[in-house]
């Protein structure tokens, strides 16, 4: 579609959618004001109508209160006589007044005297039975129990509807009591309805609820019309509007449907008006697109015209040292300038890219790469290199535009390396840019190479480079058959190894047994020997004594005394020595064993320390050169663990301290470290060497390294183990730092958990037993 073309139809079509839509809005804006202000006139008009019929009521209302409030009426409730019916009760006066009946009720609303006027009747006469029952329960529905007040309104009949008012009958001065009830009904007829219609100027009628509920087109007016107000309702129709309104008779219920027509005027008036607007807003428009239409023709599209004859000329002739010249200083004219600029640029990158398409292909000729370029779609080589000719065997006249890609590989490669192209075509990511074949030249030996394809981006073209892998495959091959070799012998020897693993498993498992075997013997064997050892070493003890009082008196046996005395200490120091050894391996056994009963208790750190220093306190004494320090703060935690485990483990390392230290400082350290606890104790001693600081907490280990037992009491070697064990089941960690001919420290780390009551454990309260864990 031409420029021209396409503006006549724009405009034509923004002319046409801008009319419809004005007339959209002014139809449901304008007319639907102009409709508001019809519906507001006639429910004005219906109200109108209302109040003259109101105004009617009232004006009957005040005839009866001027009667009702006079003291000949009150007298004649009380006594009828003709003198009163005579003088003021004439026919002169239903005509005078217009009134169809007047009635007299006492209080209890029993008729007194009334006259009625039937409808066509000249005039009024006696009331019928059923009228006059009629009328005396309507006033004893109005007045019972109620305050009496004066009513007026439509009051419903057999012979139709008609205005009534009554009102209370009181003194001249409007005192009581109440001696009865006034009533004045005129008939609510044609001639009513035709006066009030000329009061108003309006064209009104009634008619009674009963017969409007047969008739459709005022059933809707009588809905929702349940209240004590007149209901006004408006039916606009095609040619006139129509108003209701319901008028409610004495006792409230609905009696006559008010109905009200006028023409639509108004209505007219506005669609009238609309049609106009439309008509003149259609007639600038059209002359506006007709300027416009004329203004872009001389302006903007033949001047397009003939710079689109210079653009073509200059394409379909390929003259590109042609340019366009279009006269003016618009947007056309720049747009001319920025042509010429354009193919200016064109011309420059044009004669670059010859320039670089020339270095490329040299480059891709005679690369030391094979290369090819191959059609997607034929499946064509349309140029290779030198050194796919040397590859391949074939010259490039042979190759390019005469054979296709697949003619230099098998046929199952060939499904591969299609596939590769058509996934590479739409790229994938996740698609390697290199795939791995084999190739056949011209002699049909097979080489491995391995293709790196390159897609040239819009176009159905791709660059396919060729790395010769034929010696890396070979390679590969051989590393291979010998990786197959290797996992054969490894696969043997992990066998023979699995056989020595079972062996070894096997082995261990009679060991466990044996171990489990002799520790129950050495148990068994050390309650059996304790028993003897402490006969022996009291018996030792009496000889010792009865020895000690037969020296007193007589001096002959004193050498031999001494002698005797000499081996009993002997006795009595070695059953220590054996006692304490069966001590040891009995504690070592139950804590390995799980037996052993732990009584964890609140322990201050400085009583424990104190404890500890009396319990060795005669080893210090014994060697005058030797210096006990305790460093101990008064702000550390209590501990929470056995106080006899505790002071057992601070004993052997104090005992330790003390026996293999000739000279200097023992210290005895506490202080917190971390969330833990650090107790250490350090000596100035003969040192352990640094191979055996592990060892030494093994059981029956000590330290043979050189001299260092040398003229020292050799121990048990089951004190550090025992101590490791004990640290362990608080969760703790004891360990040894020391230089041969220094000293020695030994650490002992306890956990939180060690420095706080555990949970169901009661502060300060008895010690309780608890089995250690296996």
């Amino acid at each position: 579609m031409g420029l021209r073309r396409a503006t006549i139809l724009l405009t034509g079509l923004t002319l046409a959618v801008l009319l419809v839509a004005l007339y959209a809005a002014s139809r449901f804006i304008i007319l639907d004001r102009f409709l508001s202000l019809e519906n507001d006139i006639a429910r004005q008009n219906v109200e109108r109508g209302v109040n003259a019929l109101m105004a009617r009521q009232a004006q009957l209302g005040l005839l009866v209160t001027d009667w009702a409030n006079w003291d000949d009426a009150y007298d004649f409730v009380a006594d009828p006589g003709e003198a009163f019916i005579q003088s003021n009760l004439t026919p002169e006066t239903f005509a005078n007044q217009g009134l169809d009946a007047i009635l007299f009720f006492d209080a209890d609303g029993g008729l007194v005297w009334g006259r009625f006027r039937a409808p066509g009747q000249p005039e009024s006469g006696e009331l019928p039975t059923a009228l006059r029952e009629t009328f005396e329960s309507a006033v004893q529905r109005l007045f019972h129990g109620g305050d009496g007040a004066a009513r007026e309104g439509i009051l419903m009949l057999p012979q139709g509807a008609y205005l009534a008012a009554i009102h209370p009958i009181l003194k001249s001065d409007a005192t009581g009591p109440r001696r009865g009830y006034l009533l004045m009904a005129s008939q609510f007829g044609d001639a009513e309805m035709s006066r009030l219609s000329q009061i108003t100027r309006l064209d009104l009628s009634f008619v009674p609820v009963a017969e409007a509920a047969q008739d459709p087109a005022t059933t809707e007016a009588l809905r929702g019309a349940d209240g004590p107000e007149p209901v006004v309702r408006t039916f606009p129709k095609e040619t006139e509007t129509a108003g209701y309104a319901l008028i409610r008779d004495l006792f409230g219920a609905p009696a006559l449907l008010l109905s009200m027509t006028m023409p639509r005027d108004i209505y007219r008036q506005g669609q009238d008006m609309l049609h106009y607007t439309l008509a003149v807003i259609f007639l600038a428009g059209l002359v506006f697109a007709l300027v416009l239409l004329a203004f872009l023709e001389r302006r903007v599209i033949s001047r397009l015209g003939i710079l689109e004859g210079q653009s073509r000329a200059i394409g379909v002739r390929r003259e590109g040292e042609r340019r366009v010249a279009l006269s003016g200083n618009d947007e056309l004219a720049r747009l001319s300038d920025s042509i010429n600029d354009m193919l200016d640029r064109l011309a420059k990158t044009q004669e670059a890219l010859e320039i670089s398409e020339g270095k490329y292909r040299s480059l891709f000729l005679n690369t030391a790469t094979a290369m090819i370029l191959v059609n997607t779609e034929t499946s064509l080589i349309e140029l290779a290199n030198a050194e796919f000719e040397r590859l391949s065997g074939f010259s490039r006249e042979e190759v390019e535009h005469r054979k296709k890609w697949k003619e230099f590989t098998l046929d199952f490669d060939a499904l591969a390396i299609e596939d590769f192209f058509r996934r590479r075509a739409i790229s994938e990511p996740s698609l390697p840019g290199a795939i791995d074949c084999r190739f056949v030249g011209r002699d049909q030996d097979i080489r491995y190479v391995s293709l790196t394809v390159a897609m040239i981006a819009g176009t159905d073209l791709c660059i396919v480079s060729m790395i010769d892998l034929t010696d890396r495959k070979r390679a590969e091959e051989a590393l291979a058959e010998f990786n197959r070799k290797l996992e054969r012998l490894v696969a043997e020897r992990t066998g023979a190894l699995e056989d020595k693993a079972r062996e070894l498993v096997e082995a261990n498992k009679r060991l466990l047994e044996l171990d489990r075997l002799k520790s129950a013997f050495l148990s068994s064997v050390s309650h059996e020997l304790r028993t003897p050892l402490t006969s022996i070493r009291g018996f030792a003890t009496l000889i010792r004594k009865d020895l000690s009082r037969m020296a007193k008196t007589s001096q002959a046996v004193t050498g031999k005394y001494l002698r005797i005395d000499d081996n009993l200490n002997i006795i009595i120091t070695e059953s220590d020595r054996l006692t304490m050894l069966l001590n040891d391996f009995l504690d070592l056994s139950k804590i390995e064993s799980g037996r052993m009963e732990w009584r964890d208790a609140r322990l201050p750190v400085s009583d424990l320390v104190a404890r500890s220093v009396d319990a060795v306190r005669g080893l210090f004494e014994d060697k005058h050169s030797i210096c006990l320090a305790l460093d101990v703060p008064d702000d550390l935690p209590d501990l929470y663990a056995d106080p006899d485990r505790m002071l057992q483990v601070l004993i052997n390392l104090l005992s330790n301290a003390a026996k293999f230290t000739d000279k200097g400082v023992v210290r005895i350290m506490a202080a917190r470290d971390g969330d833990g606890l650090r107790l250490t104790v350090s000596d100035e001693g003969i040192g352990v060497p640094r191979e055996d600081l592990e060892s030494i907490f093994g059981k029956f280990r000590q330290s043979t390294q050189g001299d260092i037992l040398e003229n020292k009491p050799r121990g048990t070697g089951l004190g550090l183990a025992i101590c490791r064990n004990i640290i362990r089941h608080y969760g703790g960690r004891i360990w040894a730092e020391s230089e041969v001919g220094r000293g020695s420290a030994f650490h002992v780390f306890l956990p939180v958990q060690c420095l706080s009551p555990r949970v169901g454990d009661s502060l300060g309260g008895p010690d309780e037993k608890k089995a250690a864990p296996s």
